[in-house]
């Protein structure tokens, strides 16, 4: 009986040692590789760059280091090795391969809230999870959502038309924030919430925004703040921030519980009533009804994982994206009024602002101002993946298993790819003639390759149609003595302080 014991012992010791050993040497290895990279000066030995502040408001640092190191760079995110890279020449093999299909441990931060959801799983589940949500973001669905944004922002425009009475200027990312939230509510779930009447909750109450907010600051701290919390062991049991992200991790959970319960409920009776839903009405439908061909599903777990990430994915980055868009319009009269006349231009016999779907090829100029903010905030900055397969970049071979960064807002601030004016703002640099000459892989707000955002259209035809209609209605300018607001990063690009605008009604 000892004998067996001891070979059981033996056998675990044996096996641990194994793991330490291929870890050592799969370290050894991979920070051989990355000696070979170009590297910013400086990195601490267990503190990497972080004390640099690679992401400091401003994003100082990021511009003045793809100047330094325009394709790639190791950066050292605390002890780990990052390679980063910044240009389409080292980007697009990875994001077109299978090599880079694999998000990165990173995503698993999000694991409380988003679950195993198509921002985070990887393999076949994603593969079927995508085929099966496809069908939602089809031409003939999305453009039943352009009703839905008119009148949120019939709402937005009320409460705009109150401030301009009153005098006071619009806190853009506030008012914006609520009605893009009130748009998903009610595209993806049916879900009329009046949130842009009632207001966010106050300090101390919680509401599905502001634990959204709660979450997002609290995953970007852990990204670029102290790497010691980079340990899901060590962030619970030491941070001072995890009660506050188990609070509102358990409430979006329990709110998208919610929505799916009510959901199951009105379709259990519509089938029992004889009267079934042949067709599905929005995202939440779609996952309800959705079916392999053996006619299995999805499961509670797997259908309220995809309603969190998708009511995170389609607020957040169009909020960020929208607040930027009408600073930046206050900031710039000259595009501002070249918006408002193609916009006047296309109403100009109609009795009513509201959009159609298909006057949404017709807003040219602006969506070339979205594309250029998209450029200049890169709403969203550095998705990373996990090699699955060695990845030569630059002459350097990668070992599988590496994180890789791709840094898009260096990716679209890089002067060997958009020139040294990449700073100005200009949207005519995506006319046809100007981009005919730039690799397609130069511009990513939204990814690429198979792993690229499935909901890039629908958030897209949301800005075409809040922005048209609010420069449709006011004249936006800045308000003097307010300091020039500075981005920094939550997981999107958010001004470090409230932005405030002016509003003066335009009368008909």
């Amino acid at each position: 009986m000892l004998w067996v014991v001891a070979s059981i012992i033996y056998a675990v010791t044996a096996f641990g040692l194994l793991k330490i050993a291929l870890l050592f040497t799969g370290t050894l290895q991979l920070r051989h590789a990355v000696s070979k990279l170009p590297c910013p000066s400086g990195a601490h030995s267990l503190a990497g760059h972080q004390p640099q502040g690679p992401f400091d408001p401003g994003f100082q640092c990021l511009r003045d280091t793809v100047a330094a190191f325009p394709r790639v760079y190791t950066l050292w995110n605390g002890p780990i090795p990052m390679p980063t890279l910044v240009h389409p020449d080292t980007i697009k093999p990875l994001l077109t391969s299978r090599t880079g299909s694999v998000k990165s441990p990173l995503y698993q931060f999000f694991g409380d809230w988003l679950g195993d959801g198509l921002a985070i799983s990887d393999g076949a589940k994603w593969k079927r999870h995508r085929r099966l949500l496809n069908g939602s973001f089809y031409f003939d669905v999305l453009r039943t959502y352009v009703p839905v944004y008119n009148e949120c922002v019939d709402v937005l425009l009320s409460k705009m038309d109150r401030l301009a009475a009153e005098g006071k200027p619009m806190k853009v990312e506030h008012e914006l924030g609520l009605c893009t939230f009130d748009i998903i509510l009610r595209t993806a779930c049916s879900r009329e919430s009046n949130c842009q009447l009632k207001g966010q909750a106050r300090d101390g109450d919680m509401d599905l925004l502001s634990a959204t907010i709660t979450m997002t600051d609290i995953v970007q701290s852990r990204m670029t703040g102290n790497p010691l919390f980079l340990n899901p062991l060590v962030f619970r049991l030491f941070s001072p921030n995890y009660p506050k992200w188990q609070k509102a991790a358990r409430y979006a959970k329990m709110f998208g519980d919610g929505l799916i319960a009510e959901r199951k409920d009105d379709l259990e009776k519509r089938e029992q009533s004889g009267d079934p839903l042949t067709s599905p009405r929005d995202f939440l439908d779609t996952l309800l009804l959705a079916r392999d061909k053996d006619g299995s599903g999805l499961t509670e777990r797997e259908i309220a994982d995809e309603v969190n990430t998708f009511l995170f994915g389609g607020h957040d980055t169009t909020s960020s994206t929208l607040t930027w868009v009408l600073y930046m319009m206050a900031k710039h009269p000259e595009h501002q009024a070249r918006v408002r006349e193609e916009i006047d231009k296309l109403l100009v016999d109609r009795d009513c602002d509201q959009l159609s779907s298909k006057d949404l090829g017709s807003l040219e100029y602006t969506t070339l101002v979205i594309k250029e903010v998209l450029r200049v905030y890169s709403t969203v900055v550095m998705p990373s993946r996990t090699l699955t397969a060695p990845y030569d970049v630059d002459g350097v071979t990668l070992p599988a298993g590496t994180t890789v960064a791709i840094n898009l807002y260096q990716l679209h601030h890089n002067p060997t790819v958009w020139g040294e004016d990449h700073m100005e703002f200009n949207p005519s640099r995506f006319l046809p003639e100007n981009m005919a000459s730039l690799d397609p892989f130069a511009y990513l707000p939204f990814s690429a390759g198979p792993r690229n955002c499935i909901g890039q259209q629908f958030a897209l035809n949301q800005l075409r149609v809040l922005t048209a209609r609010i420069l449709r209605r006011f004249c936006l300018s800045l308000v003097e003595g307010e300091p020039e607001p500075v981005p920094y990063l939550t997981v999107v690009v958010r001004p470090v302080r409230e932005i405030l605008l002016n509003l003066e009604p335009r009368h008909f």
